[in-house]
């Protein structure tokens, strides 16, 4: 059995904390090349994937070891495809399914290796190589930009070594111990990547919000640009930031966060606050994310019609209904109505009965409500 000396251990200890660091998902394919020819020598080192569907093979990545020339990738490909089932390690992953670590060498002596016209005379003769050595991984783990190119159930991707030597029991040992770990490495950074992809998506439609996060203790966690450029608008007398609400809001979240404390007393409702200027209302509500650790704010902005014999027109009355409608609205008596618009109390009594039945109600507070409702006025 294989063991690890303390020179060994000491280098794949140290590979694999660099390979669990977070980098681009760009990068990370020559990240992972950097940490295997750390561990592995050979001459040249490849990230592909192979889609048995199309015999076709296309580099995504490529490393050379220091001192040598690079590999001509394109060429590489094509050599690929023409010859792909002529490479040993091609045919022993369809019969098998196996991902861990496999040599050329496994399967052809070197008389065996020289006949082969693709793989040796056009790429491995040229460049002096001797063995190749290769692990895979699903294609299901592949970056995006991978995926996209090819969706067949059996293609991978294979991180393959080209040596100018014969690869070792040590190096097949080394491979198959790293495998695992670029496995997860591979997982790591598509999670990572979706997260931050996700995050941008909806940190983009947050901005896009009136929405200010708060943590267990009413202090800001975050809030979107709408979400502040509403608080200067409306609390323009306050001094605040994006990490600090103005005192008056403060103020109310504070209750708020009083009425979800535990208590034996049944909470009020969580009524929203509002706030009027320039014909418009800021509307902010309390919602509770997950109880005492994160609670949201959440603000709109809508237009406030001022309640006047205007906007009553609006409820479809004639204009002296809406008159008489208003002052209605103003809690006076039908002498105090008549008075102020020079009717007769006779007059509108009937003005108002004819609002009752347009609106559907029977009493003064009835038609008061029910225009408010009308108009956005009540909730």
């Amino acid at each position: 059995m294989q063991h690890l000396t303390q020179h060994d251990f000491q280098i794949f200890s140290g590979c694999l904390q660099e390979l669990y660091k977070t980098c681009s998902v760009e990068d990370f394919s020559s990240h992972l090349l950097a940490i295997v020819s750390k561990v592995i020598s050979a001459v040249d080192y490849t990230y592909t994937t192979l889609s048995f569907e199309n015999s076709k093979t296309t580099s995504l990545d490529y490393k050379p070891a220091p001192g040598f020339d690079r590999l001509d990738t394109v060429n590489f490909e094509k050599v690929a495809h023409q010859h792909f089932y002529e490479n040993p390690l091609v045919g022993n992953y369809l019969r098998t399914r196996d991902n861990r670590a496999h040599k050329v060498s496994d399967f052809l002596n070197e008389q065996q290796l020289h006949r082969l016209e693709g793989l040796y005379g056009k790429v491995m003769q040229p460049r002096g190589i001797k063995d190749l050595i290769a692990v895979s991984l699903p294609l299901a783990l592949a970056a995006k930009s991978a995926s996209k190119l090819y969706s067949g159930q059996d293609d991978i991707i294979a991180i393959t070594l080209l040596g100018d030597r014969i690869f070792t029991e040590r190096d097949r040992y080394l491979f198959n111990l790293l495998h695992p770990h670029l496995v997860q490495a591979q997982q790591n950074m598509n999670q990572f990547t979706q997260i931050e992809q996700e995050w941008v998506e909806q940190r983009h439609t947050l901005e896009a919000l009136g929405i200010i996060s708060l943590n267990g203790d009413g202090q800001v966690q975050f809030m979107s640009e709408r979400a502040l450029h509403w608080l200067k608008q409306y609390f323009q007398d306050s001094h605040f930031s994006t990490k600090c609400l103005p005192d008056n809001l403060q103020r109310w979240v504070k209750y708020q966060l009083s009425l979800v404390t535990p208590s034996d007393e049944i909470p009020a409702p969580h009524l929203p606050l509002k706030l009027e200027q320039a014909g418009k209302q800021l509307i902010v509500r309390f919602l509770t994310e997950q109880p005492l650790e994160r609670y949201l704010l959440l603000l709109e902005e809508e237009e406030f019609l001022t309640l006047s014999s205007v906007s009553l027109e609006f409820l479809g009355l004639t204009k002296r209904e809406t008159e008489v409608l208003f002052e209605v609205t103003q809690g006076k008596t039908n002498p105090e109505i008549a008075a102020t618009l020079s009717l007769s109390i006779g007059t509108v009594r009937k003005y108002l009965e004819h609002i009752y039945s347009k609106l559907g109600v029977q009493t003064r507070a009835e038609a008061v409500v029910s225009a408010l409702k009308q108009l956005g006025k009540l909730r």
